[in-house]
């Protein structure tokens, strides 16, 4: 789900990337635009875009406090992470976990059902990060790479054991 919000007249798209965190994109007056997501661990990502192209040229993270810092510089924080007390409250005992795959991890070069990832673990892949982008709820024939991030949701125990194998 998308909506807009307008801050002293510049348009900024808002939309929830379920598993992820929040993406804002804003149109640059100089051509182009920057793509912001905010992870629900608090870290941001931004993104920047030439016109008329769809990978960015450019991505800085910054933690929680970094942002922050950013926000103070550039002026009053706009952004606000989400609420993690709300969020452990929606999400009870599940927990969410970012697993990177490095070129030795089992599921590089294989298809999310070749891994029996769910089966082994009980853990679920509800989004892979690649390139900057998200990849929701990627279906039995999603081709892992190594570089993307598996978003996990899961018992503790469960995404304990799904990073072990993601390991490799």
């Amino acid at each position: 789900m998308a909506s807009e919000v307008r801050a002293t007249g510049t348009k900024v798209r808002e939309s929830t990337l379920p598993g992820v965190g929040k993406k804002y994109v804003m149109q640059l007056d100089s051509g182009g635009h920057v793509a912001l997501v905010v992870r629900p661990d608090g870290e941001r990502r931004l993104f920047h875009f030439l016109p008329g192209e769809d990978r960015p040229v450019d991505m800085a993270r910054f933690s929680r406090d970094e942002a922050q810092q950013l926000a103070n510089l550039l002026g009053n924080a706009l952004v606000a992470p989400p609420d993690l007390g709300k969020l452990e409250l929606a999400l009870g005992g599940l927990e969410i976990e970012w697993v990177e795959l490095r070129d030795g991890s089992m599921a590089v070069g294989r298809t999310l059902e070749a891994t029996g990832l769910r089966n082994r673990t009980g853990a679920s892949v509800i989004a892979v990060m690649r390139s900057g982008s998200a990849v929701p709820n990627p279906g039995p024939d999603f081709m892992f790479r190594a570089g993307d991030t598996a978003v996990l949701m899961g018992s503790p125990e469960q995404c304990e054991a799904a990073r072990s194998v993601l390991a490799g």
